[in-house]
């Protein structure tokens, strides 16, 4: 009793309304005082805490010759009844995230156009600041976005694909240059070309190349995010770098496009894959 009584607590109800509940179970209907000689619930109490279930759609009360009467939801029913109501908060949530995010960025975009002489350049090592900062460039790209891509990775490239699939609704260009030097086996590879064909569907144009210089995208020709390694710390930890300055990608760009005609099509690169994986 007292297991399932602390089970219940955790999906977010009360004590006494999850020992109440409990005891609805063990017969088809009670009247309030019933209820409160068979639990720890006082008489009074009992009364309000069946009230509380009935909002919560854990019970139903109905009327038997003039007396008020509650039986118990039966439990699989109660449980959906429980889980809805989180999901429609986190839905209510997700909705008010996208109504107030367009708001919060006009704020933090006005505040770097304000800002003093070095406000334009962010530093992150966290990992998490890093994907979060990131994905919103990504969201907020209105033209093209431009990019190198190696290892590590802050996050997988399967889980930046629900974020690519907003980006894609954009219609920007989008061009990704691949390094491979770091792959250690064919199979690597051939999972590389799975997730490039991937972004190839959603509209990216992708090219491949042995060696890239640094991680680096560039937003809009306005915003660039580069990651270089800590040579400093003996932690091999990684450093990123967010500009806000255009002259600064524009010069960033045509390193890009350096890259971007020296490196193979995807199809040559696929075509004579086993050489370079030659032991």
């Amino acid at each position: 009793m007292n297991s399932l009584i602390e089970k219940l607590q955790k999906l977010g109800l009360s004590k006494r309304e999850s020992e109440v509940y409990i005891a609805l179970l063990t017969k088809k209907e009670f009247t309030a005082p019933e209820i409160g000689k068979i639990t720890s619930v006082s008489r009074n109490k009992s009364y309000e805490v069946l009230q509380s279930l009935v909002k919560k759609n854990l019970c139903t009360e109905t009327y038997k010759n003039g007396t008020k009467v509650f039986s118990g939801i039966k439990p699989d029913i109660a449980l959906k009844n429980i889980i809805s109501v989180y999901e429609d908060e986190l839905n209510e949530k997700k909705e008010l995230t996208s109504q107030f995010r367009e708001e919060l960025m006009k704020i933090h975009t006005a505040n770097l156009q304000s800002s003093g002489s070095l406000d334009y350049i962010e530093v992150f090592t966290d990992i998490g600041q890093v994907r979060e900062r990131w994905e919103s460039i990504e969201r907020n790209t209105k033209d093209e976005l431009l990019v190198f891509t190696k290892p590590p990775y802050s996050v997988s490239l399967e889980d930046t694909l629900e974020v690519a699939e907003e980006v894609k609704k954009h219609k920007i260009t989008i061009r990704s240059i691949y390094e491979f030097s770091t792959l250690k086996s064919l199979d690597e590879a051939h999972e590389l070309l799975k997730m490039i064909d991937i972004y190839k569907k959603m509209g990216e144009e992708a090219k491949i190349i042995e060696k890239l210089p640094m991680k680096l995208a560039i937003s809009d020709v306005g915003t660039t995010v580069f990651v270089l390694n800590d040579k400093v710390s003996m932690q091999g930890g990684m450093t990123t770098m967010i500009v806000e300055h255009p002259g600064f990608a524009t010069a960033l760009k045509k390193v890009f496009e350096s890259y971007w005609k020296e490196a193979l099509p995807i199809s040559v690169f696929k075509k004579n894959i086993s050489k370079y994986f030659e032991k």
